[in-house]
Parts: C-alpha cells; structure tokens; sequence
C-alpha cells in the first residue's frame, strides 16, 4: 500500500515537472517576439534617419557620417541650355530695294513678328546668344565701303521679342556709320538689358547661380591682336568667377564652307586658354562643327535674321544648341549638343526676315550638310539632330582631342 502511494506520489511530481516545464517554454517565445519587434523597430528608424539632416539617433543600426558631413556631400546638379544663332542685321544697305529691304518689312510687320517663328525655342533655354552685325543709330557718317548697315534704335526690341538675352558685337560691321553709331549701339543694348561683349568687353550672365562668361573678337583684325583680346578676356571673366566661358570670333573667308587656318588657331587658342565654347561668323554660310579637347567649335553659324541681303542664294541656317551639366557648380564634360536646321526666311522666293525651322526633306538635307562640314572634324548628327557619334579625324584615324 506505501509502495504504490509512493509511485502515485512520484507520478504527480513528474507530471508537474513537464507542466513547468511546458509553461516556462510558452514564456520565451512572446520574449523573442517582442526582441524581434524592437530590432525591426529600431531597423526602420535607421533607415528612416538615414534621410533626415541629423546625427545617428539612438537605436539605429547606421553607422555613416551624417550631420554636416552629410550635407557637404550633397550633389547640386545644375543644366543650362544654350542657344546660338548666326548673324543679325537690323537694317540694311542704301543700296538694297526700298520695297523689300528691311525698312519695309518693319513698317509693316509688329517686332515680334522678326524672331515669330523661333521665339519658342529661344524661350525653353537659359540663354540665346547671336551675332549683332550692324549698327542701331542715327548717325549719318556713313563709312566708305561697300556695305554699311544701320537701323533705328527702337530695332533692339526686336532681341527682347524674341527672347534673346546677349549679343557678341565684334564684327567689321559694328562701326559702319563712325564710332558714333559703335557707342550708341552699345548704349541701346545697355539702355535694353542685352548682355553684349565687344573686343576688350567681356560680359556675364547668370541663370540659375551659373555665371556665364562672353568674349568677343573681330579675328579680320589679325590673329596676334585677336588671341591678346581672348586671352585677356578670359583672364578678366576668371577673375570675375565665371563658370562658363563662351569665345565668340568673326573670322574666315565668305561664302564658302572650307575653314581657314586662322579660324582653327584662334579656335584652339581660345580653347587651350580656358572657353567651353567657341562660335564663329563670318562666312554668311555654314561651316563645320569640331569637338577639341572636350569642348566644341561651331566655325560659322551663317545668317540668321539677316537685313543686309534681301534675298542671299544661300539661306541655310542652324540654331546650335548645347546643354552643359554643372555639378555643384563644376562643369561636367558631356556631349549633349543639338542643331536645329533652319532658312533664314520663311519663303524661299525673297528673304522676309523670319527665320524658320525646317521640317522633312529640308531638315534632312540641312543635317547631311552639317554631318559632310563635320565629318572631316569627328563630328556627326542623327535624325533628329543631336550628335550621334564622335568619331576619327579624316585621313588620320586618331580619335578626336
């Protein structure tokens, strides 16, 4: 009888052993729940912090620098979209017919009609730069030469229309009526707010925090006289911190599409020295487009809304566009160019001064033009315009600087 109230006894006690035993086991699991809920709790929030400008918070698994540091590795990414256009003439030669010259059109037509059919394009960039080539004055003194080119004053707003910002007014036509007509001009575009740089004055605009530098030369004066103004323009817009520097140069020969030598050593020079950019004029016709040392060479953009032919036999044009890519204010070296074929005249019987985009066979026609100019130079255009690749210098077969 003891025996078996022993083992009943032992039996009970076994029983609670396994009870316990199965209780305490239940206990843990809620415990490791719990740990893991505040690992995933402390895990989110490191992540969550790790986009707030504060130090490391408590129960956070990110270790990285954060704070100022992290603010001081912040990338700002600045685009700036530039458009050029060729040569500009608000007025014309006495020589020109009264009833289709340039006078005649303006009597008739608003300002804003001039720049009607690019104004939108001009708009959607940060800044459009063309080649004034002429004089806005009164001046009667006209020079001795073969053309000489004037308008009234009140033309400027032709530019302020047309949504273009500067000028590069350094050209064998900027004095045609004395040095008179050369100062008023200048007073106007400052009277107006056009940013112009002429021989020994550079000029800055800025957009976006960007400061962009212009220089512009008269490269028909020499080639020593013109790169000392490059130079020294150059010198003056570093010191003035810009970010970007555009070298515009009136050189080459007329009405014809081979680049000179001076074109390509001023070029280079101007290049070499510091420009991003360099734009030439000149020829009233379109030349080829170069990429040198990273940066590119537009040798002639042609005509643009030209008074002093009423009606040229070449009236092909381009809008050269480039995009450059700043990355807390540094320049990024990119590719991103476009040209955008134009006429200089909405009809092709008589020029009208409207300079228009081309569509279809014309702007197919006008990019098989640009890509044979700048296939010797390693640059060539797709459909639609933008650079398709660069490739080797002609005859050469050594990539392009």
């Amino acid at each position: 009888m003891q025996l078996k109230k022993k083992i009943f006894h032992l039996t009970i006690c076994v029983f609670s052993l396994l009870v316990s035993a199965g209780c305490s086991s239940q206990k843990q699991n809620p415990a490791k729940n719990t740990q893991n809920n505040i690992n995933s709790t402390a895990s989110a929030n490191a992540l969550s912090n790790t986009d707030q400008p504060k130090g490391i918070q408590k129960g956070t698994t990110d270790t990285k620098p954060q704070g100022k540091k992290a603010q001081a590795k912040t990338k700002k990414i600045t685009s700036i979209t530039i458009s050029t256009a060729g040569d500009c003439t608000f007025g014309s030669d006495r020589s020109s017919p009264a009833s289709v010259n340039f006078y005649s059109v303006y009597s008739k037509k608003k300002p804003e009609y001039f720049f009607r059919n690019v104004r939108k394009i001009f708009q959607k960039d940060d800044l459009t730069l063309v080649n004034f080539e002429g004089t806005l004055t009164a001046s009667d003194s006209r020079m001795d030469k073969t053309y000489a080119f004037k308008g009234s004053p009140s033309y400027v707003k032709l530019l302020k229309k047309g949504s273009i910002e500067a000028v590069s007014f350094a050209n064998n036509h900027c004095r045609d009526y004395g040095e008179k007509s050369y100062t008023d001009t200048i007073k106007t575009f400052r009277k107006a707010g056009i940013k112009y740089a002429s021989y020994g004055k550079v000029s800055i605009f800025k957009t976006k925090g960007i400061r962009i530098g212009m220089v512009a030369v008269n490269g028909l004066l020499g080639a020593d006289y013109s790169k000392n103004l490059i130079a020294g323009g150059i010198k003056k817009l570093k010191k003035r911190h810009a970010d970007l520097i555009i070298v515009s140069m009136h050189a080459g020969i007329e009405h014809t599409s081979a680049i000179n030598q001076t074109q390509k050593d001023l070029a280079h020079y101007a290049i070499n020295k510091g420009a991003n950019l360099v734009l030439g004029h000149h020829p009233h016709t379109l030349q080829g487009i170069e990429k040198y040392k990273g940066s590119f060479i537009v040798y002639s953009l042609a005509n643009f809304c030209f008074g002093g032919n009423t009606n040229p036999s070449d009236k092909d044009t381009i809008i050269f566009q480039q995009t450059f890519t700043f990355v807390n204010k540094k320049l990024k070296k990119d590719k991103k160019i476009r040209i955008i074929p134009c006429m200089v005249s909405s009809t092709g019987a008589i020029n009208n001064y409207q300079p228009t985009p081309l569509k279809g066979s014309g702007k197919k026609r006008i990019i098989q033009k640009m890509n044979t100019y700048s296939k010797p130079l390693g640059v060539q255009f797709a459909k639609d315009g933008t650079i398709k690749h660069l490739g080797t210098h002609h005859g050469t077969g050594k990539p392009v600087p």
